[in-house]
């Protein structure tokens, strides 16, 4: 039987636990600053009009793209394997709890195999389409 915690020890570990948030809340609007300030418009339209803009910013150079582009679909399947065996976990046992895993695995999952899609994309066209241009690609295609 687990013996019961003295309050002191509580109040210590909810301040920990708020310093740990306001922490972490302040990392998370530091990295929205930074990426809102990171580039401007004509920063935007060079990295449209110049691929070598994005292999700099990439840190690659030319003769690096085909090794990238292999370990981009290695990543691939890096994403895929969780989302799988959630898949098949939540298929087999039928349990809500394979299914509550499913949930918070696979967004995840997606979203990593979408950017790293967009990111083979770029490299085997060299030109930079922005992430939203990309996705409605999809949509004109007939």
């Amino acid at each position: 039987m687990k013996t019961p915690a003295t309050l002191q020890t509580i109040l210590d570990t909810a301040s920990l636990s708020g310093r740990h948030v306001a922490g972490l809340r302040g990392d998370f609007r530091s990295r929205l600053a930074a990426f809102r300030r990171n580039r401007a418009a004509s920063e935007q339209a060079a990295l449209e009009g110049d691929f070598h803009l994005v292999l700099a910013a990439w840190g690659m150079a030319d003769a690096d793209i085909p090794g990238v582009i292999s370990a981009l679909r290695l990543r691939l399947l890096v994403f895929l394997a969780p989302a799988l065996a959630c898949l098949l976990a939540a298929a087999w046992s039928q349990r809500p709890a394979s299914w509550l895993a499913l949930a918070f695995i696979a967004p995840p999952c997606l979203l990593g195999m979408v950017t790293t899609l967009w990111r083979i994309s770029i490299l085997r066209h060299r030109r930079f389409t922005p992430l939203c241009r990309w996705l409605l690609w999809f949509r004109k295609r007939p």
